[in-house]
């Protein structure tokens, strides 16, 4: 008969099979491994929920959803090749996925010159509105003191380097939390959103690790400046630029004061210091032979300060700064005597000639003028006369 045959219910819980009294026998015992199989999931579930209820399992905050509109990635650009450049930064963000938002201060004359016209200024101003998501912000100019003449957008004749004050504009950016502001001058390898979930802070800033200066006494650096942004602060330092400006014309002399001197004048002793490896890599220090400033060896032990290797501090750095001087910037063509002089040297490793840093050194600056011409459709400018650009440059 069927009812005679074995079930499931005759065996035990290692399938070996049991007596039975018929169809009356007695129900496994009521805590059988079988049944905790069976209910074990439900049980399970019951903890969890438990467990979340009185908070135990609450989503930690550093994984909840992040708004990053709060945050944005700001570039100035004050004449034709910092803006090519600051597209081109905009572009590697968006091409490495970055979230947080994009913001150009820009020369506002474009915006007049340009509207929405076909130079190239006007179509790089298009390409990075619609294809990167920036926000366009004209600002007047800033100088070394506080000002530009010649009407809200100077009179032409100012460098790069006399309105990189304008960075400091950033501190106007009230709308949002934090802002990130990065030369346009280098080579991004990733976005750098961990930067905007830091804790706290007015100003955060890498060290300057290249300059003579003991160790204990590396100014910050500019070239990466996350800060809270704060109209007072942006009063305060326009304020301090123009007392230096009135001192330097009583004295006679003329100070050259930049972003750099005064954000350190301002935030030197207070600033959260952000690890120069991997936020702050120059491109000069593949043509450095004491490697010991960057990989922070100093007063090491002796076997500690030889473990350099190019490849692996270029693989874990998050940007490169090209910082060459006197060699031109790399939206420049090198002048041919001026490579031979400055190009990193091949070195001997175990009787081995090595031209690795070279190598490396020559394909950033070549990745660099390759992007340039792709995205901004320019050309490098041409070498100018080696001689002559030193003395222009004190260099001489």
């Amino acid at each position: 008969m069927p009812s005679d045959l074995w079930s499931e219910k005759d065996e035990d819980d290692y399938g070996i099979p049991v007596s039975r009294s018929g169809r009356g026998s007695s129900s496994p015992p009521l805590w059988s491994l079988r049944r905790l199989r069976t209910y074990a999931p439900w049980v399970a579930c019951l903890l969890l929920f438990a467990l979340y209820l009185t908070g135990s399992l609450k989503t930690p905050s550093s994984l909840k959803r992040t708004n990053w509109s709060r945050f944005a990635y700001v570039q100035y650009a004050t004449d034709d090749h910092n803006l090519c450049n600051a597209v081109m930064m905009f572009e590697a963000l968006h091409r490495y996925g970055s979230k947080a938002e994009r913001v150009l201060l820009h020369n506002p004359q474009w915006t007049t010159t340009g509207n929405g016209g076909k130079d190239r200024n006007a179509q790089l101003l298009t390409l990075a509105v619609k294809k990167y998501g920036v926000t366009l912000k004209p600002v007047r100019l800033l100088d070394e003191r506080g000002e530009m003449t010649g009407g809200p957008y100077g009179d032409g004749t100012h460098s790069s380097w006399d309105t990189s004050i304008t960075k400091l504009r950033a501190f106007e950016l009230t709308e949002y939390e934090r802002v990130l502001h990065l030369d346009s001058d280098m080579t991004l390898f990733d976005h750098l959103d961990e930067l905007f979930l830091l804790p706290k802070t007015p100003v955060a800033m890498p060290r300057a690790y290249w300059t003579d200066e003991p160790a204990g006494q590396w100014p910050l650096t500019s070239l990466l400046i996350l800060l809270e942004p704060n109209a007072a602060e942006m009063k305060g330092m326009l304020s301090t630029l123009r007392s230096w400006w009135v001192g330097s014309e009583q004295q006679r002399t003329h100070t050259h004061a930049y972003d750099m001197e005064l954000l350190n004048h301002r935030f030197g002793s207070s600033a959260l210091v952000l690890p120069h490896r991997p936020y702050a890599l120059l491109s000069g220090e593949f043509r450095r032979h004491d490697h010991s400033a960057y990989l922070g060896t100093i007063n090491a032990p002796a076997e500690l300060k030889t473990m350099w290797n190019p490849d692996a501090v270029l693989k874990e750095a998050k940007l490169v700064h090209f910082s060459d001087a006197p060699l031109p910037k790399p939206w420049i063509m090198w002048p041919y005597d001026g490579l031979a002089e400055i190009q990193p040297n091949c070195t001997s490793l175990h009787d081995t000639s090595t031209c690795r840093e070279r190598d490396i050194w020559k394909g950033l600056y070549d990745d660099f003028r390759r992007r340039r011409k792709d995205i901004c459709r320019l050309l490098s400018v041409a070498a100018p006369e080696w001689k002559r650009y030193k003395q222009e440059v004190g260099a001489a």
